[in-house]
């Protein structure tokens, strides 16, 4: 093979390595905000249960509460 052919090649992959690279960042970019979000509602369901619960009202701080995992 020559080397024309070599950078012929290359070139002409390069549009499938961008778009590969694409869709792996916009997945793991989705993943971490769904990850992110449940955390945040974990936690505000949390404070609100220790706020809603009256012999927890004067507790130092809202304890977080880890949600059991559903099988």
């Amino acid at each position: 093979m020559e080397l024309w052919q070599i950078l012929l090649i290359c070139l002409l992959m390069l549009p499938a390595f961008f778009l590969a690279n694409y869709l792996v960042v916009t997945r793991m970019a989705r993943n971490r905000r769904e990850r992110d979000e449940r955390i945040d509602r974990a936690a505000a369901e949390s404070v609100a249960r220790s706020y809603r619960d009256r012999r927890l009202k004067y507790e130092s701080w809202p304890k977080y509460r880890h949600p059991r995992k559903k099988q």
